[in-house]
């Protein structure tokens, strides 16, 4: 995947005159074997479960102008998540029971803002930048190489390869789809922003 640059005018996912509509998303469906527990419900240092800190991510984000957060969605078998209807698709399984869910109660939606549940370095600072940069293109946006977080257009070539990817026709992966869709790359930025707690030693880390 190339960086290209931010298109200028008209044609991105969202018009001067119009309201991007973002669903907040935190993907939390994952079997957490590598963490031998629900990794979700580790308690971090600040009292706050990995799920809680995800979540406060959106109630502390400050949109730009032209984009209005829509309340968020958590992805999983939890009470009140939006279990996967297929088990075996990943973080695109995830996003395919999300994209039906927001489809099935007819809530608009022109993009998913995503975030994992087990990346608990991440601020609403970075979140906003990809708002800032989403709003202006129709492909996905993310940080460098790392593919979560990400800005994710809620279009009808997006819902295809969703579709496609928990059926099994399509390759289940945050690489393909953003090969799919096309993406553009934000200069990945310094720190441990993108460290993920998958592992216990990854959770030992952050009390140290």
């Amino acid at each position: 995947m190339n960086t290209p640059p931010a298109p200028t005018g008209q044609g991105g996912a969202n018009s001067r005159n119009s309201v991007c509509r973002v669903c907040p998303v935190v993907l939390a469906g994952g079997l957490s074997s590598r963490m031998g527990r629900d990794k979700a419900l580790l308690e971090l240092p600040n009292g706050r479960t990995l799920l809680e800190q995800a979540k406060s991510l959106f109630d502390d984000l400050n949109p730009p102008a032209g984009v209005k957060i829509l309340l968020p969605l958590v992805s999983g078998t939890r009470p009140g998540g939006v279990p996967d209807r297929v088990q075996t698709a990943g973080p695109l399984g995830g996003l395919q029971a999300i994209a039906d869910h927001l489809q099935q109660w007819q809530l608009d939606c022109d993009a998913l803002l995503v975030v994992p549940v087990d990346m608990p370095l991440l601020s609403p600072a970075l979140l906003r930048q990809l708002c800032v940069a989403g709003q202006t293109v129709q492909q996905a946006v993310c940080f460098g190489d790392f593919y979560l977080p990400c800005w994710l257009p809620l279009n009808p070539r997006c819902r295809r390869y969703l579709d496609a990817a928990a059926m099994g026709n399509a390759v289940a992966s945050m690489r393909a789809l953003f090969g799919y869709l096309g993406c553009m790359q934000l200069p990945a930025p310094e720190g441990d922003w993108h460290l993920n707690v998958n592992r216990p030693q990854d959770f030992e880390r952050l009390n140290l």
